[in-house]
């Protein structure tokens, strides 16, 4: 009897962990990926021609339920990283804004959208960065420099779900957002994560994740 009334204290008193490691993640961010694309040769006259052509594309993380957090520049890119005139700059999007990077036909944009659970922790980290960057970008864009996909690694090493990396490692090895998408894919599928894929128009070749 008192090994059976021990075993059900320590039965009742297991419950609070297991309810602590389910709420462990009570939060996700949404990183989504835009692909890059040229038009086929036959719809060349109605299909226009984006920055980057299939190594292009853009990445942002969901902010909150309205808008994402997005690296792009004013004015016109630099080719080398310029400390001292940043023209590089986050801001908060809407979806359609989002999408309008691409193409104001959104509905024609091929895309990807991967859920990763984090930490309350990871989510106050995550707005403190995102504050911080949106006052002050803390890079310039260019094109051997710092872009969206390397900046979204940047955001997503702080939070503590990749590994951090000098600005310029961070930039050679992150030069597109495919470099980025194929390490967060690979992580998607070691941890479960949710991914969403989103057909893109028929008249325009996309890059592929399987290349």
């Amino acid at each position: 009897m008192h090994y059976l009334i021990l075993f059900i204290s320590l039965l009742i008193l297991s419950f609070p962990s297991q309810s602590q490691e389910i709420s462990g993640f009570p939060d996700t961010l949404h990183v989504r990926f835009l692909y890059g694309s040229k038009p086929k040769p036959e719809h060349k006259r109605e299909q226009k021609r984006w920055f980057g052509g299939t190594l292009g594309g853009h990445v942002g993380i969901q902010y909150d339920s309205k808008r994402y957090l997005s690296f792009f520049f004013e004015g016109r890119a630099h080719i080398f990283q310029h400390s001292k005139r940043k023209n590089g700059q986050y801001d908060l999007q809407t979806d359609s804004a989002f999408n309008y990077i691409m193409d104001k036909d959104v509905d024609s944009v091929k895309s990807l959208s991967i859920y990763i659970p984090i930490t309350r922790i990871q989510k106050e980290k995550f707005l403190s960065i995102s504050d911080s960057y949106i006052k002050e970008a803390p890079y310039d864009y260019a094109f051997f420099g710092v872009r969206c996909g390397s900046s979204t690694y940047d955001v997503l090493s702080h939070v503590g779900i990749l590994k951090h990396f000098s600005y310029f490692k961070m930039w050679t090895t992150i030069f597109y957002p495919k470099k980025l998408r194929w390490r967060l894919i690979r992580q998607a599928k070691k941890n479960n994560w949710v991914t969403i894929k989103k057909k893109g128009t028929q008249k325009r070749i996309w890059e592929r994740d399987t290349d």
